[in-house]
């Protein structure tokens, strides 16, 4: 069955006069006009350079560039395998590495892969006993891992970039729901993204009713595929000291295309924590489907400057 994503891209291609081909097994899109072909992969647009994506997608190259071109920038260090003996891994490939790095960054870390998506397999780390088994796990489906110091997040953003223009910005709320002294935890949160939790609180935990004020934490991560919501920023204050932010990070790396994410500390610091050289909107469309056709726009843009 076709994504949203490509669902959009086959609209837009038949709109334009291009002709639309999935390959590999719908992990590639090809479009080919007036004797030219370009591709997307995955949500990876041929636009970015093959160096540029591959740096955007390593935590800890992405923390080396950005810091170099003095941007402030969340701080990801990197972890190989106590397997891997090569001259680059020495001195940062033990586990005693992490735990002094852990003692050193107040007891409270995260711990993820260093090529991660979505969210998956991030731990917050805040007992010394859990780095053994974590990083085992990890190790498990990874070649490196990053790990950084907790930050105290007041709100996380994401910018789209293209062509160093600013073309949609929003915020990620965290599933956090306040209780009122009447609706369960449950009520309470599909209330908040009824689609994502329609089959996730079976357990009898949520039938509890939260006293006035009383405030659940169903997940500390701003991922929308983990029950986050996201919604566009409309404060110009705000929007002009993100796309300052993020137009620094796409002119400074050459990011033609690409997502920026920001987060704000609660010590009222905007730091850049990630690039993505992958724009993947269908969670954020889900959520805004008002907002379908400043998606499709968006598409359209970078498949028209495809074939510039």
């Amino acid at each position: 069955m076709a994504t949203e994503f490509q669902k959009i891209i086959e609209k837009i291609c038949k709109e334009k006069n291009i002709k639309y081909s999935l390959l590999s097994k719908d992990w590639v899109i090809m479009l080919e006009k007036d004797e030219k072909t370009r591709f997307i992969s995955g949500y990876k647009f041929d636009l970015n350079s093959h160096g540029i994506g591959l740096i955007a997608d390593d935590k800890y190259a992405l923390y080396d560039v950005l810091k170099r071109k003095n941007i402030p920038v969340v701080e990801h260090k990197i972890v190989y395998n106590k397997t891997n003996k090569l001259d680059y891994a020495i001195g940062c490939n033990t586990y005693e590495y992490v735990k002094d790095y852990f003692m050193k960054n107040n007891q409270n870390i995260v711990i993820k892969p260093n090529n991660g998506t979505c969210g998956k397999n991030v731990f917050n780390i805040t007992n010394i006993e859990q780095i053994d088994d974590i990083l085992d796990k990890i190790f498990n489906d990874n070649y490196s891992i990053s790990i950084c110091p907790f930050y105290n997040i007041l709100h996380e953003y994401r910018v789209i970039m293209l062509n160093g223009e600013n073309k949609l910005s929003y915020t990620k709320y965290l599933p956090i729901v306040i209780g009122d002294g009447r609706k369960t935890i449950r009520e309470l949160l599909l209330e908040f993204n009824h689609e994502y939790f329609a089959d996730k609180l079976e357990d009898s935990k949520y039938d509890e009713v939260l006293g006035y004020k009383e405030r659940y934490e169903y997940n500390w991560k701003f991922n929308l595929s983990q029950g986050s919501v996201a919604r566009r920023i409309e404060d110009e204050q705000l929007l002009e000291k993100l796309t300052k932010i993020a137009r620094e990070i796409a002119s400074k790396i050459n990011l033609k295309f690409g997502s920026v994410d920001i987060i704000e500390t609660t010590d009222n610091k905007l730091l850049a924590l990630e690039v993505n050289s992958g724009v993947m909107l269908d969670n954020y469309i889900r959520l805004n489907p008002v907002d379908y056709n400043i998606v499709k726009e968006i598409y359209k843009e970078a498949i028209e400057t495809l074939f510039i």
